[in-house]
Parts: structure tokens; C-alpha cells; sequence
């Protein structure tokens, strides 16, 4: 008896260290939960700005190379510009300071006096000032073809210039605007980066924090499972001896019956009257 008081009292006191065990161990399941979901944020929220950081990388390279290119534009832009200020300082030059007769006035003038020359008589003096004359016309009429071939290619260089120089305006800005945009995609890629590696950090630590929460919570439930086998073998323990003491209680419930049947069957032999109770015990210890 006291051998079952002991064991259902063991199994009773495992017991309520087992309820407030499991209920400690749900209490921490929850928490390690959290611990996860927030980590799992945290890393989600990690990876979402690489991939804006790598994003805006991606575009600061783009507005880069647009910027070369645009760059290189406008560097060969300037190159036709030069080249056609260029001839116009030629024109410039080659009219300083000169009246500029037209090329065919002067074939004129040029004509008129050699045909002087061939159809008059004239004399030596006047012959050679008229020659010396010619000499000089076909110094004006070279200077003025050269003129005239300049002013074409000005006319033709002015009509480019207007052109070269509007493009030379665009692709500036274009520079300007692809800059601000490689500055600005630049410390976008920076700040999500920068702010990366913070939630990363953080991340970490949950991480971290998670794995030593999980550790606590699986020795919790290691216990748990120890004492719900421990409980169990008690268990087995009390119903074996529960059993055990049932069956010396019959054994011995049959045994006074046995005794009391044979004493009945003695008064029984000797004469003496039985009655319906004695009758009952006989028949129950097998003697009737």
C-alpha cells in the first residue's frame, strides 16, 4: 500500500513539474517564433535593397556610359566647330583691311586692257604701264577667286554652324543631365547598400539570438520527453503493483473463504443445522 501512495505521489509531483515545464516551453516556443518571423523580415528587407542597391548600380553605370558617349559627341562637335571658325578666321584675314573687287570685274578690266594692247598703237611707256596694270589685276583677280572660294565654303560652314552649334548645346546639357543622374542613381546604390549592411547586422543577431532561444526551447522539450517517459514507466510501475495487490486480496479473500466453507462443513458433519448463510459460504468455497 504504501509502495502505490509512494508512486501515484511521484507520478503527481512529476507531473505538475511537467505541465509547468510544457507550459514554460510554449511560452518560449512563441517567443523563438517572433524571434524567426523578425529575422525572416529583417533578411526579406535585406534583400530587397541589394536588389534596389544593384539596381541603381545598374543605372549609374548606364548613365555613365551614356555620359561617354555623349561626352564623345560633343568632343568631335567641337572639332567641326573649330575646323569652320577656323576657315572663317581664313576669310577674316584674307579681307583685312582689302576692298575685294568681284573676279569678274576684274576678268573685265583684264580683257579691256589687253584687247588696248592688241588693236591700239601705243606708246612704250604707256604699253608697259598698261602690262604692269594687267600684272597687278591678275594679282587682285587671284586674291579675289581666293575671296570668293572662302566666302563658298563660309556660306556652306555658316549653314553647318548653326546646326553643330545646337548640338553642341544638346549634348552639354546631356552631359549635365546624364551627371545628375549618375550622381543621384550613385548615393541611391550607396544608401541602400549602407542601409544593407545595417539590417544585415541585425539579421545577424536575431539569427543568433534565435539559435540560443532554440537551444533553451529543444532542452525544455528534451526534459519533457524525459518526464513523460519517466511518468509513463510510473505509471506501469503503479498499475503492476495495483494488480499485484488485487490479486493477494482475492488470494486471500479466497483463502478465509476456503476456511470458513471447511468449518461449515465440519458443523455440518457433526449435526449441527446450517443456515441459508452457511449454505451461501459452502457454495462459494466449492464444497456444495
Amino acid at each position: 500500500m504504501s509502495l502505490e501512495v509512494s508512486v501515484d505521489d511521484e507520478i503527481i509531483k512529476i507531473s505538475n513539474e511537467l505541465k509547468a515545464l510544457e507550459s514554460e516551453a510554449e511560452s518560449l516556443k512563441k517567443e523563438l517564433l517572433s524571434l524567426k518571423q523578425k529575422r525572416d523580415e529583417k533578411n526579406a528587407q535585406f534583400a530587397d535593397l541589394i536588389k534596389k542597391g544593384k539596381e541603381n548600380k545598374e543605372l549609374r553605370d548606364k548613365a555613365n556610359e551614356d555620359t561617354k558617349k555623349y561626352k564623345a559627341l560633343r568632343e568631335e562637335n567641337s572639332l567641326k566647330l573649330k575646323k569652320i571658325y577656323d576657315s572663317l578666321n581664313k576669310i577674316k584675314e584674307a579681307t583685312k583691311n582689302k576692298d575685294i573687287t568681284s573676279s569678274s570685274e576684274i576678268e573685265k578690266k583684264i580683257d579691256n586692257i589687253e584687247w588696248k594692247l592688241e588693236t591700239e598703237v601705243l606708246s612704250l611707256d604707256k604699253e608697259k604701264k598698261l602690262v604692269d596694270m594687267i600684272k597687278d589685276l591678275k594679282k587682285d583677280l587671284k586674291e579675289s577667286k581666293t575671296y570668293e572660294d572662302l566666302s563658298k565654303e563660309a556660306r556652306f560652314s555658316r549653314k553647318d554652324l548653326d546646326e553643330l552649334k545646337k548640338n553642341s548645346e544638346e549634348y552639354h546639357k546631356k552631359v549635365l543631365e546624364l551627371s545628375d543622374e549618375s550622381t543621384k542613381y550613385h548615393e541611391r546604390m550607396i544608401y541602400y547598400f549602407n542601409t544593407s549592411e545595417e539590417l544585415k547586422k541585425e539579421a545577424d543577431n536575431l539569427h543568433k539570438n534565435y539559435l540560443e532561444k532554440k537551444k533553451y526551447v529543444d532542452e525544455h522539450y528534451d526534459k519533457i520527453r524525459e518526464l513523460r517517459s519517466k511518468v509513463k514507466g510510473l505509471e506501469l510501475t503503479s498499475r503492476k503493483s495495483a494488480k499485484q495487490e488485487k490479486d493477494q486480496k482475492i488470494k486471500e479473500s479466497k483463502k478465509i473463504l476456503s476456511k470458513k466453507s471447511e468449518d461449515i462443513l465440519e458443523k455440518f458433519k457433526n449435526g449441527e443445522k446450517l443456515t441459508s448463510e452457511d449454505l451461501k459460504i459452502l457454495q462459494a468455497g466449492g464444497n456444495i
